[in-house]
This record gives structure tokens, C-alpha cells and sequence, in this order.
């Protein structure tokens, strides 16, 4: 990972307070100019898009002049894995060419992700920190900064809890949400 990336994660229970730590995480890169990739639920990115509306920002615009990016979280699931674990393979077709436009395009990127959630929701572990390790490969090739969003109903027994610290190892922070 590039000294500079920034990697951080977010708990949450309340699907608004989602939409608010990932709003205020992307704002920035507005006026920086940067790039935007939210790949979420179409319910998440709803809200998401609607928070960084109500802060002023164009989302609509962004999106037309391809500064912003959205990708259902299901979806994405579904391309990025084989035999139900993510591939470098599958990431760099998948989610590369976004990644790569949107540096070339714009220089630096803010990011959101919630694949992992959902690969920790259905049991899916070792795929979910397979997908960090990939995801922090990139990191290490690209100007960006990524929030991933993880939902803590996905938790459910010890070996779960002992998972946090796998998650929580693979960022470089985690985010403290604040209630919406």
C-alpha cells in the first residue's frame, strides 16, 4: 500500500449513519477534483448520493461528466468471484478499468465499497478479506482512498468477533461514525 492511501473502515448499525460516514468521506474530493467510485446497495447509494446532494455537491453532473461512478454491490459480488472467492483476475477485469479511467481521468480517487459487507453477511469470511487484500493491492497501484462500510448485524457469533481484528488489520483506520 502507498504510504499516502488511506484505507479506512466503518461499522455501523444504522443504514443513516452509513450514508452520512460515507457522504463526508467523498465530499472532499469535489473540490479536489478527484474522482468518485461508490459501489453499494441501490438503497445505500440512494442515500449516499442524496447526502452529498444535500451538502451542495452536483452528484448528477459529477456522474455526466464521469467524475463520479456507481456500481451495485450485488452485482460487483457476483463478477468479482469464482468458486466463491474474489480473484485478482476477476478484480483487475471488473473494477480495474474504473479505477484506471478515473486516475487517468482526474489524478486521485475517494472510493466506497461494501462488497466485503455483504460477503460477511452471507458467511463468506475468508472471500471478505480476500476482497480487502485486493483491494489494498490497488491501493498500492493507484491514487486513491477508500471507505469500506461494514454492517455490525453481520456479526453474529466468536468467530466472527475474532474476524474484526482481520478486518480491522487490513485498514489503516477506522472510522467512528457520528449519528446521523
Amino acid at each position: 500500500m502507498k504510504r499516502d492511501a488511506e484505507h479506512p473502515c466503518s461499522f455501523y448499525a444504522d443504514d443513516s449513519v452509513l450514508a452520512s460516514t460515507v457522504a463526508t468521506f467523498l465530499a472532499p474530493a469535489f473540490a479536489a477534483r478527484q474522482a468518485l467510485i461508490a459501489i453499494g446497495t441501490p438503497e445505500h447509494l440512494a442515500a449516499i448520493e442524496e447526502r452529498l446532494r444535500s451538502g451542495g455537491h452536483d452528484i448528477d453532473g459529477a456522474r455526466a461528466s464521469g467524475q463520479y461512478a456507481s456500481m451495485d454491490a450485488e452485482w460487483a459480488l457476483e463478477q468479482l468471484t469464482a468458486h466463491g472467492m474474489p480473484t485478482p483476475e476477476r478484480f483487475n477485469s471488473v473494477l480495474g478499468p474504473h479505477i484506471t479511467r478515473a486516475a487517468h481521468e482526474y489524478g486521485s480517487i475517494r472510493a466506497f465499497g461494501e462488497i466485503v459487507s455483504l460477503l460477511w453477511r452471507d458467511g463468506r469470511r475468508q472471500a471478505a478479506l480476500r476482497l480487502e487484500e485486493l483491494w489494498n493491492e490497488a491501493l498500492g497501484y493507484h491514487p486513491l482512498a477508500l471507505v469500506c462500510g461494514y454492517n455490525v448485524r453481520s456479526f453474529k457469533d466468536a468467530a466472527d468477533a475474532q474476524g474484526v481484528i482481520g478486518i480491522i488489520n487490513s485498514h489503516t483506520n477506522v472510522i467512528v461514525p457520528q449519528p446521523a
